[in-house]
């Protein structure tokens, strides 16, 4: 059974073809509570849920110019489940989860990994899932943790999605719309824009900070805003950010902003479980240097909303069809551009999350940094709480303080949110 590549996903084999600082793994980072299990035990619950997510059979590879998936006809799920047992001393996993964020992924195998970090406390332990953004978007990485350690009932088999080649010339396949969107991100992309400071040198090294609110928080000021809960995490990231700034930092003030790529979606629905990368980007302003909030928070939702319609996503899915060579010229543009950040968007991890009967407390979702940009960030909620997580370039040493600047940021927007609601209008006299 061979799968129809993405061009997207031979775009980011070849990114890390071609340069050797960049490791394109995505992953979650799933805190448990309990003693921590064998690693026989951690095997046999994988084992026995494969089948419930054939794609984590399938490997991606390059032969050639050609991007290829084919299912692996030796796969052992024991090879993909990994074992660190920390020494005495240690008392947290974060730095052994950093050190794997660069670590390559064998070629001739499914590109996804799950590693057991323990042995840094007496009733917790980590479950690091992992793969390569070439073979899982940000919503393939969440069903198949879903999948794994899922805590509900369970899911029947399901089917493999098989989408045949399409051989017709590309310039019969994208409409005008996709090829003028293009040129419309390409202008966008040249325009000025507010970019960091070259005094730090990056170091491609990254570290995670992470940060959780009340989940109900984002969704009142949401309501009360007419705005979405993934806009009020971008408010509160463009305060965040102004908060933390140093006057020194961004070269370039007045109509400068900074902008996040903010992936979308693009699956249909009978592709939920098929192989590769069903997702585009689009970037949005986020009003940095506007003095009220409200505003920054509408002018936002106006950048958003645009990008939701059917209209907009069938753009954008045209846009993946165009020849890998040139989507990954623009990508490439993305990449080196010195500005801007790219999110994960507010993500959900639907039910409970355990490894046997230890449950799941806390997942913190990991991103790769790239080209110039010196860190990235990812939105998810689980369990009622909402959580960002920074993957930051070991060169930022003073932005540790960036997730709790945003939890505080969230908490401001909800309080100036839900009290101009209660307070009833003034009536006229006189």
């Amino acid at each position: 059974m061979t799968h129809c590549p993405n061009p997207v996903d031979g775009c980011f084999l070849t990114y890390e073809q071609e340069h050797s600082g960049v490791h394109p793994y995505i992953g979650a980072v799933l805190h448990a509570t309990g003693t921590a299990p064998k690693l026989s035990d951690v095997r046999e619950q994988i084992a026995g849920r494969i089948d419930r997510m054939p794609s984590l059979v399938c490997r991606v590879s390059k032969q050639g110019r050609r991007t290829v998936w084919d299912v692996d006809p030796d796969f052992d799920p024991g090879r993909h489940v990994h074992e660190i047992l920390l020494p005495d001393g240690v008392t947290s996993p974060d730095q052994t989860v950093e050190a794997l964020l660069c670590e390559p992924m064998a070629e001739d195998a499914p590109r996804w990994g799950v590693w057991l970090i323990h042995g840094y406390s007496g009733g917790e332990y980590v479950l690091f899932y992992r793969a390569h953004h070439a073979a899982q978007d940000g919503q393939a990485l969440l069903d198949a943790v879903t999948t794994l350690f899922g805590a509900g009932p369970p899911v029947a088999p399901r089917r493999a999605v098989v989408t045949p080649p399409v051989r017709r010339p590309w310039r019969s396949r994208i409409p005008a719309r996709a090829i003028g969107r293009n040129m419309v991100d390409l202008a966008r992309g040249l325009r000025s824009t507010m970019t960091w400071s070259k005094g730090r040198p990056l170091t491609g090294q990254a570290r995670i900070v992470s940060a959780s609110v009340p989940l109900p928080w984002l969704r009142e000021t949401a309501r009360v805003l007419g705005a979405t809960p993934n806009d009020i995490c971008l408010a509160a990231l463009a305060e965040a950010l102004r908060t933390w700034l140093p006057e020194d930092r961004p070269a370039g003030r007045g109509r400068r902003d900074l902008h996040v790529g903010m992936p979308v979606t693009l699956r249909y629905p009978e592709e939920r479980y098929s192989v590769g990368n069903r997702v585009s980007a689009v970037r949005i302003p986020l009003s940095f240097w506007a003095d009220s909030s409200t505003e920054r928070v509408a002018a936002i939702a106006r950048a958003t909303r645009r990008i939701r319609t059917d209209g907009m996503r069938r753009v954008l899915r045209a846009q993946t069809r165009l020849p890998e060579w040139l989507l990954y010229r623009f990508a490439l543009q993305a990449a080196n551009v010195r500005s801007g950040l790219d999110t994960s968007g507010l993500v959900r991890v639907p039910g409970r999350l355990a490894m046997g009967d230890d449950p799941i407390e806390v997942v913190v979702p990991t991103l790769f940094l790239h080209g110039e940009q010196p860190f990235a960030v990812s939105f998810l909620s689980y369990r009622g709480q909402a959580l960002v997580s920074l993957t930051i370039d070991r060169a930022l040493a003073d932005a540790d303080g960036l997730a709790t600047l945003w939890a505080a940021a969230v908490e401001r927007l909800w309080r100036e949110a839900t009290t101009a609601a209660e307070t009833p209008p003034r009536v006229p006299t006189g």
